[in-house]
């Protein structure tokens, strides 16, 4: 309970302020500072990380990243919802709800293809893709994991991949005419084809360096969970921002964490709480609920024991300057 003779603001006087003066001068110092700043030390931009980079610095990379789509080994093929599962459309009407509504066939949308594009081009490409369209599926496969098994043993020869021999088929030169092609910038582009001329759909291309490239890039600007970052505390299995406990408190329903719309469920759970702590101040009984709980009154116990009942305050402690009347 407020008590004006004995509450603390009394003892400070009210001045009269002009708060748009000084938000402006506020402002004004904070953008000459930053403008300042900025001109001294330069904003820390990294570079992007693009497919052409991968495919012309790390060669072997690249393929070992091809051929796992082609074999249905790697990071996306595998992914499962709301990717794939090897069964179609895999996306639950909730995903489907908030715009996950492509699914994804690594052979098809990240070699193929654009292994057809290619082939226009590149004669050797396209006798290569004839080959592959001609054998029977399991002949297909058995080319393409005896070239991932070789891939062990490669060595990069310039710009190209040198594997041992094998029977590899046409999985070989379809390789290397993918290789050929991410070298040449144009691999986005056939990664992210589409009918009309602007395109807005950059799902393949962001997808396609999913695992050890995007994985190698995020260690050295440590960014991976297990390093320092906004994500984990430094050798730390828990979240370091407070925010994130919430996040992290709702992936523990079991329902959610095994559901293929776990995130958009844990999302919108989120979004729920969020806003209801923000409107509870306004809805009848719930704003009742602090002052009911009363644990204001046993953080600031001191204050009401003195104030409120200054009978049960001990008396103030002399200073011995005093002396007798």
């Amino acid at each position: 309970m407020h008590n004006p003779k004995s509450d603390v603001t009394h003892r400070y006087k009210y001045v009269r302020a002009d708060f748009l003066k000084h938000l402006a001068g506020t402002t004004l110092v904070v953008a000459v500072l930053t403008m300042g700043l900025s001109f001294l030390f330069r904003e820390p931009v990294r570079p992007a990380l693009h497919i052409r980079t991968v495919a012309t610095s790390t060669p072997l990379l690249f393929e070992k990243v091809a051929i796992g789509d082609l074999t249905g080994t790697g990071i996306i093929a595998t992914y499962g919802p709301p990717y794939n599962d090897a069964k179609g459309h895999v996306q639950s009407p909730l995903q489907k709800l908030v715009g996950v509504i492509h699914p994804v066939n690594p052979a098809q949308d990240f070699i193929l293809k654009p292994l057809e594009m290619a082939a226009v081009l590149n004669p050797d490409v396209a006798a290569a893709l004839s080959a592959w369209h001609a054998a029977p599926v399991g002949q297909r496969q058995a080319w393409a994991d005896n070239y991932a098994h070789a891939l062990a043993h490669a060595r990069v020869v310039g710009q190209t991949v040198a594997v041992p021999p094998g029977n590899y088929g046409p999985v070989q030169p379809m390789m290397a005419g993918l290789l050929r092609l991410g070298q040449s910038g144009l691999m986005t582009g056939a990664l992210d084809r589409s009918p009309a001329d602007y395109q807005f759909d950059n799902q393949n291309s962001l997808l396609f360096l999913q695992g050890a490239p995007l994985h190698q890039a995020a260690k050295k600007l440590e960014l991976l969970g297990n390093q320092w970052g906004i994500i984990h505390e430094e050798n730390a299995p828990y979240p370091g921002p407070w925010w994130m406990t919430i996040v992290t408190a709702i992936y523990q329903v079991p329902y959610i964490a095994h559901a293929s719309s776990g995130d958009a469920f844990a999302l919108m759970l989120g979004m729920v709480l969020f806003v209801a702590l923000m409107v509870g101040a306004w809805v009848p009984f719930i704003n009742e609920v602090p002052r009911r709980l009363g644990v204001y009154r046993l953080i600031w116990r001191d204050y009401y024991r003195r104030y409120e009942h200054p009978a049960e305050s001990p008396p103030p402690k002399s200073d011995g300057a005093e002396g007798p009347s």
